[in-house]
């Protein structure tokens, strides 16, 4: 990080256990390039350091993350904010830390978001004020048909989500998005124990366990991914750049465009 650059990530160290605070309030932490490299610093310093074996991930403000900053790329190129976006997709996609995170799920997680609150974590804390959404849905890009089927849920749960639909925190831990759902203002102290009691576990099952957890998720089927990429890419022709579509809604409405 250079000396002209914010602080839009702060660690903290808590014993053995991390605390990773997404700190851009103003765009309810939404993930421009430069969090992107902060993020993913503040990821190597944790599998760098011997002392701390487990981290907690959460949010500054009303929101944990509102997913990919669409106002940051309509202003830098939508072509180089991609990119950036790209090259990251690691840190919210999928979870390749050699160390156990658990997400302290507060206000809204959306998009990218969501995936880093859930999917590319080991263990989900949601407050009951958080609300889940796959955000590309009303901005009309095809996406969240393959979520249900890689996070195994009920078909009802999979529905929800591609539909594009808000999911209370509540409701995100009954259908089995989250590990536990608690108050609002239990938020970090309930993270904090489970990361304390993962902490707490032999380091060399719990790795272990955790690289078998992902080989039990089941890839999308090929011929699935092929067919979504077709529609996406008629849909693109058909409607436009959805990033454009989305900071200049159709009616005028406005539409706050931090989420992704």
């Amino acid at each position: 990080m250079t000396d002209a650059e914010e602080t839009f990530v702060e660690f903290e160290r808590s014993g053995e256990v991390a605390v990773i605070r997404l700190n851009r309030p103003e765009r309810m932490n939404a993930m421009g390039a430069v969090m992107l490299g902060q993020l993913r610093e503040a990821y190597r310093t944790l599998a760098e350091d011997d002392d701390l074996r487990v981290a907690v991930i959460t949010g500054t403000g009303r929101a944990f993350c509102a997913g990919r900053d669409i106002k940051e790329g309509a202003e830098a190129g939508a072509r180089l904010q991609d990119q950036a976006t790209s090259a990251n997709t690691d840190l919210f996609m999928e979870n390749n830390s050699p160390k156990p995170l658990v997400a302290a799920v507060n206000g809204y997680a959306g998009g990218a978001g969501f995936y880093l609150g859930t999917r590319a974590v080991d263990f989900s804390v949601a407050s009951r004020s958080a609300t889940f959404q796959i955000a590309e849905v009303p901005r009309g890009i095809l996406h969240g048909w393959q979520t249900g089927f890689w996070m195994n849920l009920s078909r009802a749960a999979a529905q929800e989500l591609a539909f594009g639909m808000k999911v209370p925190g509540q409701r995100a831990y009954d259908m089995g998005l989250v590990n536990r759902v608690c108050d609002d203002g239990e938020l970090l102290d309930t993270a904090l124990a489970a990361a304390r009691e993962i902490a707490a576990m032999p380091q060399e099952v719990i790795r272990d366990n955790r690289a078998l957890l992902r080989r039990i998720a089941p890839p999308v089927p090929q011929e699935l991914v092929d067919a979504a990429l077709e529609l996406r890419l008629e849909i693109q022709r058909r409607r436009g750049d959805g990033d454009a579509e989305f900071l200049e809604p159709r009616g005028g409405s406005p539409v706050g465009a931090a989420r992704a």
